[in-house]
Formats: structure tokens, sequence, C-alpha cells
């Protein structure tokens, strides 16, 4: 539900985005509660994250930044918390910190339109105004494609159809009329041809989760080099905020390419991972 134009004043955003933030309190300490419940482990995590959710609701954003942080170093992840740790982040003037979690609740649920506003909501705060290269229709609709279910979904969904296609090549080989044996082959080719294609589309979101190969600039400025050495030449700079994917690394450096299609080295103590 929007709860409020988006073409309205920036100082209307900044309450559109507290307003989300508190929406999720609930799912998210219902999450945390079963999640912690079912493994044994301390109330002091979901003391923790009801406190993060009280000190924001009161305006304290950066106490809720440390209690929310102390919930994910015990080894908690869900898009809900990044999402709110990263508006206590903009909250609090750090606007940096606040695009690294919503790229990080994005990477979680590629979907969510809110996580996805906010983020292009906070992006229009940076220095650099990197304008991504177009890309193929049907590549793109592929990426939306695979994007629009979880990657359990798309596991599920190629189990399922194996077993469908054990039950139709045995059908194919037990059967003794022609008819049923050309259409169980058929059928067959089908089913092991689905569950190949959604392994494949889980896999690939399976590989984004794991590989950290993206990441958020965090020093205010960097200049980018045309090789892994301080003595290379300066191509460009950029600043923070600044979300690159990671191509290479050779020691502290790493091969970086932003959205535009630019691509050099930089120290990897510039950047913070996804």
């Amino acid at each position: 539900m929007r709860i409020e134009d988006r073409r309205k004043p920036i100082m209307n955003y900044e309450l559109r985005i507290m307003k989300y933030s508190i929406k999720k309190y609930s799912l998210l300490l219902l999450i945390v509660t079963i999640s912690f419940i079912s493994n044994g482990q301390s109330n002091a995590v979901k003391d923790s994250l009801a406190a993060a959710n009280q000190s924001y609701k009161t305006a304290k954003y950066q106490d809720a930044i440390w209690k929310y942080q102390f919930v994910i170093g015990q080894g908690f992840e869900a898009s809900e918390l990044y999402f709110n740790l990263g508006n206590a982040f903009y909250k609090s003037g750090n606007i940096t910190y606040a695009i690294l979690n919503y790229e990080r609740a994005k990477k979680l649920a590629p979907n969510d339109g809110d996580i996805r506003y906010n983020l292009d909501l906070a992006r229009t705060q940076i220095i650099d105004n990197v304008v991504s290269l177009p890309e193929p229709g049907f590549q793109r609709w592929v990426k939306q494609f695979i994007s629009s279910q979880s990657m359990n979904f798309w596991g599920a969904f190629s189990l399922i159809t194996f077993f469908i296609f054990l039950f139709l090549f045995g059908l194919f080989l037990l059967s003794r009329t022609f008819r049923t044996k050309q259409l169980s082959f058929w059928f067959s080719v089908a089913a092991i041809s689905i569950s190949a294609i959604t392994f494949t589309f889980g896999s690939t979101l399976k590989s984004k989760l794991v590989n950290h190969n993206s990441a958020v600039i965090t020093d205010r400025s960097v200049r980018v080099k045309s090789s892994p050495s301080e003595t290379g030449t300066e191509l460009f700079i950029v600043h923070e905020g600044v979300t690159v994917q990671l191509t290479d690394q050779l020691g502290e450096w790493v091969n970086v390419s932003l959205p535009d299609g630019n691509k050099g080295w930089v120290k990897e103590s510039a950047m913070v991972r996804i």
C-alpha cells in the first residue's frame, strides 16, 4: 500500500521511509522470535531487536543502529532487518551506510518495492549520479523472471519436476503401447528440461547470495587506477555511496566496474562488500 505520492516534496519522502520501517516491525519481530526459540538462542537478541525498534520510533537513531548491528552480529539476517538498519542510517544522516544496508536488503528480497524505492531515494543524495548502461530487453526480462521467485521456490520446483520426469520415464519403459510410450517420452523430456532450467535459476540466486561480488564505496573519494598500483594512471574519481561490481582482485587491489561501464582498480579498504 502506497502511503504518499512519490511526486511530493523531499521532506515527505523521509516520513514515508519511517512509516514503512514501522510497518515491518511486527513481521521482523515474529521472524526473529520463531527463529531463535527454535534454535534455543538467548532472549538477548529478541530484546535487542525490540529495543532497537523502540529507539528508532523515539528518534534515537544511533542507538537503534547499534542494536540492529548487534542482532546481525549474532548471525541473523533478514531483508526487514537490513531495511530498518538502512532507515536508521538514513535518518541519522549517514547516506552511504544507508545505501549499503538497502543493497543488502535488496539482495535478500530483490522484488521488494519499498526497498528499491528507498535505495533509489538515497542514491539521489550522493555526489556521483552514475547512469546505468541500457540492458538488452530480453536479458533484463530473464533477470526479472528469475528474481520473481525465491531460491527455495526454484529448488522445490526443480525437485518436483524431476520426480515427474522419473515417473514419466518409468512409464515409458514399462508401457506396452506405442502411443503411451510416445507421449510419456516427450513429456519426460519436457519435465527434465524444466527441472534443469529451474535448477539453474535457483543456483543463480544462490550464487548472488553467497558470492559477495558487489560493494559500496565508503571512502569520501577514491582515485580509480588503470592498474593495481599506486603508480597506475588515474582514470577517474568515484565518491562514497556508489555501488560497484567486483570483477577481479590482486592483493589489496580490486578491479571494479561501475553501472555506467567505467572500470578500474581501487584498494579494497575503500569499500564495504554487500
